[in-house]
């Protein structure tokens, strides 16, 4: 009887955590996805005549809707209990600096990975990037609110339509990057996530005659390519970017994302996991340094640099598979103080009653 009793206890407390765990996800989904993005676009649009007096005022103004978006994502690891490990040398170079990030791509929940281990750069990195991302979420609040402070959103185009598509994001580079003061510029080169493109990457491999990657694909340059030739160091002169506009890039990071064991789960499955355990094993991202070098503008240049920097990325994850870890001297992202966090849902939620509120008086 002891032993039934003691069962059905087990049983009844798990029930309750898969509960708790659901309305966790489920706050944490609705939250990010929606009242996020609502409140601070009209805190956006709200701050539009502050920021037509000067461009530093619209700097202020992109870099804190930015650092509360980013803020939103860290609270949703927080909520998980989930840690992430970082990895690198001389990793205090990027908490002011002009980089070009280049993030292998697993999971819709690298951008959490990247966001949290990003915040530990400081303000001086946080809320000054810009992202090339893919264009499934320009749609949704989400894709608004990153729209409103210089995201870029980018398809697959087919080959006759290329050059046009990489025109159009250069001229995006010039005409954003230096009159924001923005710092990195953050791309998966990759073009999709790795489970959507193995297949392809590896009709490529044989295709070329490329050593065979596992754990990451060959980059595609095109992206990469245009941030360099825009904002990359001019060859004649290396203090000045290509557009003449201001200062150059001066680092390419290659950084690289690792899940547990490899195993690459649903956004809800990682979620609900680390809820249910305890936060489980931590995921880790390692950033490797390189300063920029003006030559990578021409296209075979930057690709033996980066096909090379995959093959050794691959070899980086293999080992992290095994191991547990990209490094011995790996440190755990710290992350902001819970009456922060607790602070900022307040805040959000408060905000998005009163515009509701508003809203609802107006049409109805």
């Amino acid at each position: 009887m002891e032993i039934e009793s003691e069962e059905k206890k087990r049983e009844e407390s798990n029930l309750i955590d898969h509960v708790i765990s659901w309305i966790l996800l489920l706050y944490a989904g609705i939250v990010t996805s929606f009242i996020s993005p609502i409140v601070l676009i009209v805190l956006f649009y709200s701050a539009s005549p502050l920021m037509l007096i000067s461009t530093e005022c619209r700097k202020i103004v992109m870099r804190i809707l930015a650092r509360a978006s980013n803020l939103q994502f860290i609270t949703c690891v927080r909520i998980a209990g989930l840690k992430v490990m970082m990895s690198g040398e001389n990793l205090d170079r990027l908490s002011d600096c002009r980089a070009l990030m280049l993030p292998n791509h697993l999971s819709l929940f690298d951008h959490f990975i990247f966001m949290t281990a990003a915040d530990s750069f400081g303000i001086n990195a946080v809320g000054r990037w810009i992202f090339v991302i893919y264009n499934m979420w320009i749609y949704t609040p989400l894709g608004w609110l990153w729209s409103s402070y210089g995201n870029y959103f980018i398809d697959s185009v087919p080959i006759h339509k290329r050059e046009e598509t990489l025109s159009h994001l250069r001229k995006h580079f010039d005409r954003i990057y230096h009159d924001v003061d923005l710092r990195w510029v953050c791309l998966y080169p990759e073009g999709s996530r790795l489970f959507l493109i193995q297949k392809r990457n590896s009709e490529y491999e044989k295709k070329k005659g490329l050593p065979q990657l596992t754990h990451c694909a060959y980059p595609r340059l095109g992206a990469a390519l245009s941030a360099i030739k825009v904002l990359g160091p001019h060859p004649k002169d290396p203090s000045k970017a290509n557009n003449g506009r201001g200062p150059p890039l001066k680092y390419l990071v290659d950084v690289t994302l690792g899940y547990p064991d490899g195993k690459i789960l649903p956004f809800k499955d990682i979620f609900l996991s680390a809820l249910l355990n305890g936060g489980g094993k931590p995921y880790a991202i390692h950033y490797e340094i390189f300063d920029m070098d003006p030559k990578w503008s021409d296209e075979e240049e930057l690709r033996k640099f980066l096909f090379d920097r995959y093959q050794q990325k691959d070899k980086l994850l293999d080992s992290y598979y095994k191991t547990g870890s990209f490094s011995s001297d790996s440190k755990e992202a710290p992350l902001p103080s819970d009456v922060v966090i607790i602070g900022f849902q307040l805040l959000q939620i408060a905000l998005f009653a009163i515009i509701t509120k508003f809203l609802y008086s107006r049409i109805f």
